[in-house]
């Protein structure tokens, strides 16, 4: 699927960004934040109206966090992230934490 953006209207071309892309940039951004151990399962899954996104992701947590402190931080970095790289607006996150990792002592 391929997400077509109006460039500056000094410019005569456009802005394509394919959904391959979204995808990487919003799982790049919640694996950043320490304490997420990966996004794994389902992944992340993405939905794109018009200029606006939002994003079902499932992640993996370390014990040592607090799983709401790790949500709030995906949620804000995935949308810092993807409306600095993209002509897009990030409206709903869904974090999903679909497990803990204990680490072995």
């Amino acid at each position: 699927m391929k997400t077509k953006r109006n460039a500056d209207s000094s410019y005569n071309g456009d802005v394509t960004y394919g959904h391959n892309v979204l995808l990487s940039i919003v799982r790049l951004a919640a694996q950043e934040i320490s304490g997420v151990e990966s996004v794994n399962g389902r992944g992340v899954r993405l939905y794109v109206r018009n200029d606006v996104v939002d994003a079902d992701v499932y992640i993996e947590v370390n014990s040592e966090v607090s799983c709401s402190d790790i949500a709030y931080k995906v949620q804000d970095n995935i949308k810092k992230t993807v409306e600095t790289m993209t002509d897009y607006k990030m409206e709903v996150i869904n974090v999903n934490i679909i497990s803990v990792k204990f680490s072995k002592h």
